[in-house]
């Protein structure tokens, strides 16, 4: 059963561990639509990541460049590049998470003159269509890589790392199609401080907080922090701040018996009725609701077990 919600840490790097140190690599056949929100947010992680879609439209968007994906399409998303992949209802995206050393290890010459250009070129993505004849190469030996995960046969370790080399002989050769974080409006260092950033909002939510205040914890302009927040994710820092609120509340909703107005305070609101306002804008019910609801669910679980 796939999991529902991404786990990301205050930074918003995937918390979870993809494949082994002894084999690092991971594939995942996830449907969208049935994650929160048909939505599987905004993420980052070292590894790299192949994505193929099966079955609807997904729209995956890496930093401010938002791509639409119809079943066939694809998309390679390099190291540590942010990204966040929607469907209004289906949408089955097969997918391959592997760390630079699943293809050879660090110190080799594979390693330095085949995976290091790409982990500093400041390259961000690709998307991949059948219409392009390298990129159908690839989306080929994606599925065929996909269908040895979903039917391991003897030695298909093996065979997966064959398939990701030759899949990486063509990223590597096409390197210079790809979009950069720059393309995206983004950089290495806007990134940083964008996670700087969220980091501060996610340790003081509680406390009334400003664009000042959010911007001079990295020491930058508001002006600056805006940009950031523009380059990585479709929020300003205050909206983000509500939504990391909203979150908190409602884990105090489900696992606590404070009442509406404590919530309100505890998470940082400045008033109850504009905790319920916002509440009911991202969630399209009432704060109260969504307790007795989801409260009704876990008794019912119980009972069930």
């Amino acid at each position: 059963m796939q999991s529902t919600r991404i786990q990301t840490d205050e930074s918003m790097m995937e918390l979870i561990t993809h494949g082994s140190p002894a084999f690092p690599f991971q594939y995942y056949y996830e449907d969208v639509g049935k994650f929160e929100n048909r939505c599987i947010d905004w993420h980052w992680h070292r590894e790299f990541e192949l994505v193929t879609v099966r079955k609807g439209i997904v729209q995956c968007s890496v930093g401010n460049i938002n791509h639409i994906l119809e079943a066939g399409d694809g998309i390679f998303i390099n190291s540590s590049s942010i990204h966040r992949f929607a469907s209004a209802g289906t949408g089955v995206i097969p997918n391959v998470v592997f760390s630079p050393e699943f293809i050879a290890p660090e110190n080799s010459l594979i390693y330095e003159h085949y995976l290091t250009p790409f982990l500093n070129s400041g390259i961000s993505h690709v998307v991949l269509k059948n219409g392009i004849p390298w990129q159908k190469h690839i989306l080929l030996a994606l599925s065929k890589l996909c269908s040895l995960c979903e039917n391991p046969a003897s030695a298909w370790e093996l065979e997966a790392h064959t398939l990701v080399c030759q899949i990486w002989s063509v990223l590597y050769e096409h390197q210079t199609e790809f979009v950069t974080m720059e393309n995206t409006g983004t950089n290495r260092i806007s990134q940083a401080r964008f996670r700087r950033m969220t980091y501060f909002i996610e340790q003081n939510y509680r406390k009334k907080l400003t664009l000042e205040d959010i911007a001079a914890s990295v020491g930058v302009s508001k002006r600056e922090a805006l940009r950031c927040f523009q380059c990585s994710v479709p929020l300003s820092p205050i909206e983000y701040v509500n939504k990391y609120r909203l979150q908190q509340a409602c884990k105090l909703l489900l696992h606590t018996d404070h009442s509406i107005s404590e919530i309100a305070e505890r998470t940082g609101f400045e008033s109850t009725s504009y905790f319920d306002r916002l509440f009911k804008r991202e969630f399209h019910i009432t704060p109260g609701k969504h307790r007795s609801i989801t409260k009704g669910r876990k008794e019912y679980c119980i009972k069930q077990e």
